[in-house]
């Protein structure tokens, strides 16, 4: 069950990495093109959804197991970095449908991905801290 609990981490690291990636090429405009971005925006996006499903599935079964685990935070900065991502793609697909958009909602755009990177960055220490109990009990 240990190991099992691992998965989640790991996979959520590969997410912020693809984060990265997508944030470096919107910010530097270096290799940038629409579908590129388009698609690591919508992997990042598609991946993160799919840890936070992931953790609901491995903390319901270390919870079956006998193991309590107190989430705190991290559950509902869970979900609001999914709102954050649903919010930024809507945003791109506008600016990318309708250029006269662009000037006034790039920055809402830029800033809502670069807050859900943040929020990544306390999910990963909130998490690392709680997966450093689990595996220390």
């Amino acid at each position: 069950m240990k190991i099992l609990s691992v998965y989640h981490p790991l996979f959520q690291c590969i997410t912020f990495l693809v984060g990265l990636y997508s944030a470096r090429m919107g910010l530097t405009r270096k290799s940038f093109t629409w579908q590129r971005h388009r698609t690591s925006g919508l992997l990042y996006c598609s991946m993160g959804t799919a840890g936070l499903i992931g953790g609901l599935v491995v903390n319901g079964l270390l919870e079956r197991a006998g193991h309590e685990i107190d989430m705190g935070l991290h559950l509902p900065v869970g979900f609001l970095i999914v709102l954050l991502f649903l919010l930024a793609g809507f945003l791109g697909f506008s600016m990318h449908r309708r250029p006269a958009l662009r000037v006034s909602l790039m920055p809402i755009h830029k800033y809502l991905n670069l807050s859900a990177l943040l929020l990544f960055i306390f999910q990963g220490v909130s998490g690392f801290l709680e997966l450093l109990g689990f595996l220390l009990a």
